[in-house]
């Protein structure tokens, strides 16, 4: 995941360093450690939650860096649960540094106040929780990604329940390798210190227009209760895709470590939309790059 970027290409080593640097130790070792240490099958599965947010940052911000190295330069920005801290660091309305402090802290946090739980990939259509309210029992919608493809929380007591019924229904599945129920009520119990650690936060004015997951639409103004919703609340990047395209026709390019929210916008809006990965987690990077570097038409340049 990211590798031979780390390897060959300067402007995302050295924006990863920045990132492992100001991060301090991480599990023993170094932020570098956690990602290009380790043989890419130990990786998959891998959910300690300090060392993945801050991973999850540092991908995102080197990946950005290094399409911002390439000349190819945003409209806007748009981000996706963790990823809105991401979008925000980009666009200069947040500290790196203070940034992944905070995420740190409120990692721990977490860690100590929530219960464990399961999060839970389904590939069929949110209404199977309107038309099974037996479902809706079980499991609460946290994220809605396509309109065959959503995310659901339950707790480690529901979840055999859950996935049992879901075959019954004939329905796919997939568990996330996250221990803990983000985007549902199962984190209410962290609140209190989580919204204390990112009011720590120092907001400035962002250079790029930003887009959220979580309000389906523009972002106006940050605050600690805003990044709490982006943790706890319903994600809508179905809808946020879908109003977008309505506002303006546009390129997606999809900076998250796997590219899966690239394949999202195409079942959203069609497999002939503009939709690019830049990253994805079978390597080859460098190849990626090239294609969507060609893909890209010359006025993305600036």
């Amino acid at each position: 995941m990211g590798a031979e970027l780390y390897a060959t290409d300067p402007a995302y080593r050295a924006a990863f360093d920045e990132c492992a640097a100001l991060a301090g130790p991480v599990g023993g070792g170094s932020l570098v450690d956690s990602v290009f240490g380790r043989p890419m099958d130990e990786s998959d599965g891998y959910d300690d939650l300090e060392a993945t947010n801050l991973v999850l940052l540092a991908q995102g911000y080197a990946l950005a860096q290094c399409l911002l190295a390439r000349g190819l330069r945003p409209a806007a920005l748009a981000g996706y649960s963790l990823g809105e801290f991401t979008a925000a660091v980009v666009a200069g309305a947040l500290d790196l540094g203070q940034t992944l402090g905070v995420l740190r802290a409120h990692s721990r946090h977490v860690m100590r106040q929530a219960p464990q739980a399961a999060m839970v990939a389904v590939l069929g259509s949110p209404a199977l929780w309107l038309e099974h309210p037996e479902l809706a029992e079980l499991a609460e919608i946290g994220c809605i990604n396509s309109p065959r493809h959503f995310v659901v929380t339950t707790s480690l007591a529901r979840f055999d329940a859950l996935v049992d019924r879901l075959g019954r229904l004939d329905v796919s599945w997939a568990r996330l390798p996250v221990r803990y129920g983000f985007h549902g009520a199962l984190l209410d119990p962290a609140e209190p210190g989580y919204a204390a650690h990112v009011a720590q936060l120092r907001f400035r004015e962002p250079a790029y227009p930003i887009y959220s997951s979580l309000l389906a639409g523009r972002v106006h103004q940050y605050d600690a209760l805003y990044f709490w919703r982006t943790a706890r609340g319903l994600l809508r990047f179905r809808d946020l895709v879908v109003n977008l395209w309505a506002a303006e026709p546009r390129i997606f390019v999809d900076c998250s470590p796997t590219g899966t929210l690239a394949a999202f916008v195409r079942q959203i809006l069609g497999p002939s939309v503009p939709a690019f990965a830049a990253m994805n987690r079978f390597g080859r990077n460098l190849d990626t790059l090239a294609q969507l570097e060609t893909a890209l038409s010359p006025e993305v340049r600036r």
